[in-house]
């Protein structure tokens, strides 16, 4: 029952974005599990460009489908800026702004002639809910963090293309509906207490059935971790920049 509230509450989704920047014709394909949508979703990303790639997401039934697309503002010395847009159609509809800066470093062994790879992001997001599960608008902003477990290579010219999984988390908060200070509280939030003078009695946390609105800390909360369907691919150190 527990798994099937959180399903029907469905709160807000977000984009997998490629931990390596993708090439023309390049593609990225897996799927993610994250606590926020509780059932698989399907991604496929493909580069456009060398600057550009398309994402789309296929959610379990339909809730957690989406599409977005990132574009590569910077890379250099296996760092890179990137700035991602992204509509998730669930039922709190939400579009994503979000700035990444990933760093992807190799670190090549020439005497052994093996390679590892670390991943590490964080980003910066603006979430707006145009018409939530209440019928009410939640502009949201946060942070997230992100990384994958290293990866190594035999031989540093096939060192893997992806990851074994990456992980992400982030909190992306409304200021609207509650203050800062009572997000990690333990008890219900209580928008009628006189701490607050009526501020957030316009933004209620829950429905009138009970589940989460999209004014709700649990919508913000986005935990996720995300597995490549295609390990087979490898990609020369020389073309990370790691030599």
């Amino acid at each position: 029952m527990i798994i099937i509230a959180l399903a029907l509450s469905a709160c807000a989704t977000h984009p997998s974005i490629s931990p390596i920047p993708l090439k023309q014709g390049e593609a990225y394909m897996g799927y993610t599990l994250s606590a926020e949508n509780v059932l698989p979703m399907l991604f496929f990303r493909r580069g456009l460009t060398d600057s550009w790639d398309l994402g789309l997401r296929l959610g379990l039934p339909i809730y957690g489908s989406g599409i977005d697309v990132s574009r590569l503002l910077v890379e250099k010395n296996e760092r890179s800026d990137v700035l991602n847009l992204a509509y998730s159609f669930n039922p709190n509809h939400n579009l994503d702004f979000t700035y990444y800066r990933v760093s992807h470093r190799t670190k090549v062994n020439l005497e052994k002639n093996t390679a590892v790879r670390r991943l590490r992001y964080y980003g910066l997001r603006g979430m707006v809910i145009m018409n939530g599960i209440s019928g009410r608008r939640s502009t949201r902003f946060g942070i997230l963090i992100g990384g994958a477990p290293a990866v190594k290579g035999e031989e540093a010219e096939n060192l893997p293309r992806f990851y074994r999984f990456q992980w992400e988390i982030g909190y992306f908060h409304d200021f609207n509906s509650m203050p800062l200070r009572a997000v990690l509280s333990l008890r219900p939030f209580n928008d009628q207490h006189a701490l607050w003078d009526d501020k957030y009695d316009d933004y209620p946390h829950t429905t009138d059935s009970g589940l989460p609105s999209e004014h709700h800390r649990l919508t913000g909360l986005s935990v996720r971790i995300s597995f490549p369907l295609d390990k087979s691919q490898t990609r020369p150190v020389e073309e990370e920049g790691g030599s």
